[in-house]
């Protein structure tokens, strides 16, 4: 039984017990001592209602979008018109956690006068989430009574969206022969495009002599430029067996990783497909980095529900990468057929790079990493929580800076 509880219990009987005398003996004082203990009820209750229904909070600092890891600073202002004490006055937030999805905050106010209260609100998981103030409660001074309501302001839309790390791309076909071969292979000699004026560097191939002879000077032709070698990233979005919290871990860090390949691909100029094969299966596909917003997205909404295995879903992408000129498989779980899907890959001519999450990982699958390393696929391990200790360095070596920039000033 909780204090509040037994305190209200106990004050029951203490009246009932009073009452009980002033029946029994027919003393007045008796009477007098219940009387007094049921109008303190009644003044605590008074008061109570009277502060929760004068109460008026506004909360601002509530941002829209925020990301993974980031905080709020949300401010509280609170007033009041009840003329009476009352013990506490309680605000129920609604928070962007599935973890923790509600904080509690007490606070205190005079009457007529507005208090601001300030409150940082974390932001540890991607997703979609409501937040606001959902209950405001208030407790009588004798710490009886406790009444409750809904506020009227709606609550806010928040998206937390997964961070963009940096990560090194992976090198298709001749990017990583030097910016000569690279303007060479992009081009198309089959598909003249145009004519135009020949400018240092040309190629004499492309000189267009009967046009240069007409025009006495110089003329080159122009070709097409072939499509680039697309690059797939295939996260796996199988339901993961763990602990609340660090499951949701394990799916920010898959995001992430996904979201930091994706962006160093279309940095370097390769475009993107990210098949997402959750229950609401889609496909966000990119050629530049303007269009990394779009992953971002989607990775924000999507849902680890696929109904396939992840070793289905593997299967299924062997008959699309004809024009793929590298593969990024992100899992939180490494078996033997999928590094046999990896090393399938890579044999088959497509640059493969496996991105395995895990904080503990077993010398068994230690091994496996390693023999993917020794067939040609850049695999590599992933700590979550080693990443994110990082991030809060980061940012504490960045608010450290803030402080000490605001103090010389």
């Amino acid at each position: 039984m909780s204090l509040l509880n037994s305190r209200r219990v106990g004050y029951a009987l203490v009246m009932l017990a009073m009452l009980a005398a002033g029946l029994s003996t027919g003393a007045r004082f008796y009477y007098l001592l219940f009387l007094l203990l049921a109008a303190m009820l009644a003044l605590g209750a008074v008061s109570a209602l009277w502060t929760l229904w004068s109460l008026r909070l506004d909360m601002q600092g509530v941002k829209r979008r925020v990301a993974r890891g980031g905080s709020m600073m949300t401010v509280f202002t609170v007033r009041h018109a009840c003329l009476l004490p009352v013990s506490a006055i309680r605000v129920e937030l609604s928070v962007p956690s599935s973890y923790a999805p509600s904080q509690v905050v007490n606070v205190s106010a005079p009457p007529f006068t507005t208090r601001r209260f300030r409150q940082v609100i974390q932001c540890p998981h991607r997703g979609v989430y409501d937040a606001g103030v959902t209950r405001l409660s208030v407790t009588d001074i004798f710490g009886m009574m406790t009444f409750s309501r809904r506020p009227r302001a709606k609550l806010i839309r928040v998206e937390v969206h997964p961070r963009v790390n940096e990560a090194r791309p992976l090198p298709l076909g001749a990017a990583d022969q030097g910016p000569a071969f690279m303007s060479r292979s992009v081009e198309d000699n089959a598909s003249p495009s145009d004519i135009r004026k020949w400018v240092s560097g040309d190629e004499l191939k492309k000189v267009h002599w009967k046009l240069s002879l007409r025009k006495r000077e110089l003329m080159v032709r122009t070709y097409e430029e072939t499509a680039r070698p697309d690059t797939l990233i295939v996260p796996d979005l199988t339901e993961m067996s763990a602990l609340k919290d660090q499951q949701l871990t394990l799916e920010d860090a898959v995001c992430e990783a996904c979201l930091a390949m994706a962006k160093a691909q279309l940095e370097a100029g390769y475009p993107v497909r990210m098949p997402l094969t959750a229950a609401r299966p889609q496909e966000p596909w990119g050629q530049t980095a303007l269009d990394l917003p779009a992953f971002q997205d989607a990775l924000l909404r999507v849902r680890f529900d696929s109904p396939y295995g992840y070793e289905q879903v593997l299967t299924l992408m062997l008959g699309r990468l004809q024009r793929t000129g590298g593969a990024v498989l992100v899992t939180a779980r490494l078996t033997s057929r999928i590094a046999d899907m990896a090393l399938r890959m890579q044999r088959s001519g497509i640059v493969t790079k496996l991105i395995w999450v895990v904080d503990d990982a077993p010398e068994a699958e230690l091994q496996m990493l390693e023999r993917l390393k020794m067939g040609g696929v850049r695999a590599e391990r992933l700590d979550p929580w080693a990443a994110d200790a990082r991030a809060a360095g980061r940012k504490a070596a960045a608010a450290a800076l803030d402080d000490e920039y605001d103090a010389d000033f």
